[in-house]
Order: structure tokens, then C-alpha cells, then sequence
């Protein structure tokens, strides 16, 4: 069924309106229900809670043509707060209280290492729309994740720096203790890829990431300087470092992970963050489909009140998922009912790892998972530049 813009627009204002996100509930007879394991507070909530949106877009846009096998589709939300602990037992709430055919999320890597060993014990699909630790899905039968490792989009900036001629000789890494992620990226993913990459790294300096003052481990860095330096930090450290580094008269270029991506980095970092480069999975300007998508999360977000409006890439990642999840349903023929819930989650299972022969895409492209759960997605090169996050190339493969 073909629904012009206007429509999706009409459509996700409806459901935006709507209690289409609701609290836990024991499933009806005549809806389909996904678990949502959301991010609304904590520490990681900065980026994390405009997912809310496209979640609320995707539902207006399967419901609004006509549901899934003749039933709506339902999306229960649990605000985990970044916790794993919380994130296991919204898997286990879901799984085993409302009646979920499958959960979009949990968001963190540090929520999926406990949350999806539980999915595969309650025999459910997760599927995270921001975890990017390498590994995170291996020797799992139940658990996906709708991006790509920051170790392959890491290597993948690194090659474009080197295709571009840009000064790629030596390399230091600033990057936060005390947060999984950012603490992967530091000591693992970029030693790692700076090695395969043959850039030789000339110190490593760690600081904590609610630190009010970062001179001290800037200055380590700028006593010596490299020709880049790789930040490992969420948006809010990045942008103390960036203009640190730069308050201490660093020259050099600094690169980041998808981890520090956010579209509102340019206002954020103002001069100080002209020539940053990172990779994300995701473009909001790549062609007609990211500018409809944008351009339908603006109005959803001012709608709901968040200062955001521009998309980050997990809001796009999240929005695929329940549609993927849809898709897979249909394929699937899943009826919802009790008695055959079990069966219909392995049956969903089985359809997304088999997604490749769909020729589905969506807002991320064409995608599919690969056999270890993890999707196989683009790497578009990102670079501030005028002011403005602005395109300097994308790689599909390698």
C-alpha cells in the first residue's frame, strides 16, 4: 500500500498523540506486541531518548497500512535507564509477563552483554539499535543488532583518511575510564586499528568522564602532538577534549567513533570542531529516503517536546528494526496466541537470519544480518566542515 508524505507526516502526529507506547500489559487478542527497552533516563538518555520517535513513526506507518496479519502491532516500553541489570529484566518482563513476539533494543553494549544471555535462555529476539562493541552478538542465537562494529567503521574511516591524502603518520587516543564502550575504544578497538592500519600510536591517555577539568590529560597529548587524535568518549566529553585540545593550541585533526556522533556536534564544538571526522551508519542528507525520514523525525520530535529534532543514528537503526521485525512477522505468519508464542518467536528468529533474499531496504539502506547477528551497514564519513556535518564518503564493504 503507497502512502504519499503527507500521509506519514498526518500519520505520525496521530500516533505521536496517541498511547501507542504503552506500559507493560498482557497482550490482546487482536494486537501483536513488541517489547521496547528504552533509554528515557540515566546517563546515556542525551541521545538515547528521541528513539522514542521513530519507534512512534514506524508504528504509525505499519498500523496505518494495515497492521500485521490482519492484528495491530503493539510496542510495550520499559525505561531501563542504560542499567543492564534493568535491561534483563525488561527482557524477562516482556518475554515472560506481556506476551512479546520479540524486543527492539536494548541500546547500550554495556545492557546487551547481560540482556541478550537472558533473551537467548527466554528464547525471544532482541535487536539493539546502538551497540557497536565487537562481539556482542557472537555464539548467539537470539540476538541482533540493526549497526556495525566500531572496530570495521573505525578501520573504515582510517582507510578514507588515507585515500584522501590527509596526514595520518602518528596518533594519540584521549578516551573516557569509566564507560564500557568508550573504555573499549581506547584500550582495544583503536590500538587495534591504528595497528592494522599501520599508524603507529604515541600515547594513550585516560581520564574519568564526568571529569570537570581535562588540561592535565590534553596537555599529554599536546606536549608531543601527532597528526591525529582519536577520541573515545559519548558527544559530552568529546566536545570538553575537542575544545581543550584546541584552548592548548593543537593543530593536528581529531577523529572520533560512531560513539561521539551526534547531529547537533557543529553548534556544539563551534569552531573549535572544524576538520572532525568520525563514521556513523547513517546520513540524514544521502538521498531522498534519509530526507523524508529527517524531515518526519523534526516534526515528531518538536511535537514531543525534545530540544533534538535532527536524527542520530539510533533513532534511524530503531525505526528499521520494527519495521524488520514487522516484515519478519509477516513472513512468519504469526498469529500471536499463546499456545504457539514459543514457536512463533524461533519462526521470527529464523526469518531475520535469512533477511539477505528479502532485497529489503530501509532508511540505513539495504541491509541484512550477517550469521553472527550483527548487520551489515554502510560507514559514511563524516566530517565538520563550515559549520555543518557535511559528507566526505561512504564505504559499503571492507
Amino acid at each position: 500500500m503507497a502512502i504519499d508524505r503527507r500521509t506519514l507526516m498526518a500519520a505520525t502526529a496521530a500516533a505521536l498523540a496517541a498511547p501507542a507506547l504503552r506500559n507493560p500489559a498482557l497482550a490482546a487478542a487482536d494486537e501483536l506486541v513488541v517489547g521496547f527497552s528504552y533509554v528515557g533516563t540515566g546517563p546515556l538518555q542525551s541521545l538515547l531518548i528521541t528513539n522514542k520517535v521513530p519507534v512512534e513513526m514506524a508504528l504509525a506507518d505499519i498500523n496505518g497500512a494495515g497492521g500485521v496479519n490482519g492484528k495491530k502491532l503493539r510496542v510495550s516500553i520499559f525505561d531501563t535507564a542504560g542499567d543492564p541489570r534493568q535491561a534483563q529484566v525488561a527482557a524477562r518482563r516482556f518475554a515472560e509477563d506481556e506476551g512479546a513476539l520479540c524486543i527492539l533494543g536494548p541500546a547500550s553494549s554495556g545492557e546487551c552483554r547481560v540482556a541478550f544471555p537472558a533473551g537467548e535462555r527466554l528464547g525471544i529476539v532482541q535487536c539493539s539499535h546502538s551497540a557497536t562493541a565487537p562481539g556482542i552478538t557472537d555464539k548467539m542465537s537470539f540476538a541482533f543488532r540493526n549497526t556495525s562494529d566500531e572496530l570495521t567503521q573505525f578501520r573504515r574511516l582510517l582507510k578514507v583518511m588515507k585515500a584522501k591524502g590527509m596526514p595520518v603518520a602518528s596518533a594519540s587516543i584521549l578516551y573516557a575510564t569509566d564507560e564500557f564502550i568508550s573504555k573499549t575504544l581506547g584500550e582495544t578497538i583503536y590500538p587495534q586499528a591504528f595497528k592494522d592500519a599501520g599508524i603507529p600510536v604515541a600515547r594513550a591517555v585516560g581520564f574519568p568522564m564526568q571529569a570537570f577539568d581535562v588540561s592535565a590529560q590534553v596537555a599529554e597529548i599536546v606536549r608531543n602532538p601527532t597528526d591525529i587524535v582519536a577520541l573515545g568518549g559519548t558527544i559530552e566529553p568529546a566536545v570538553k577534549v575537542l575544545k581543550e585540545l584546541r584552548r592548548q593550541g593543537y593543530k593536528g585533526r581529531m577523529i572520533g567513533s560512531g560513539v561521539m556522533s551526534d547531529p547537533t556536534l557543529p553548534e556544539k564544538v563551534g569552531a573549535d570542531g572544524e576538520g572532525t571526522l568520525y563514521p556513523s551508519f547513517f546520513y540524514s542528507g544521502l538521498n531522498d529516503r534519509t530526507k523524508a525520514f529527517t524531515e518526519r523525525f523534526a516534526a515528531g520530535a518538536k511535537q514531543a517536546g525534545y530540544t533534538r529534532t535532527s536524527p542520530h543514528h539510533t533513532d534511524a537503526a530503531a525505526y528499521d528494526i520494527l519495521q524488520i521485525y514487522a516484515e519478519a512477522m509477516r513472513r512468519a505468519r504469526v498469529t500471536g496466541e499463546p499456545g504457539r508464542r514459543a514457536a512463533e518467536r524461533i519462526a521470527i528468529r529464523d526469518q531475520m537470519k535469512d533477511m539477505e533474499g528479502w532485497g529489503w531496504e530501509g532508511v540505513l539502506g539495504r541491509s541484512w544480518f550477517y550469521p553472527d547477528g550483527a548487520a551489515r551497514l554502510p560507514a559514511h564519513v563524516i566530517e565538520v566542515r563550515d559549520g555543518r556535518l557535511q559528507l566526505l564518503d561512504s564505504l559499503y564493504e571492507g
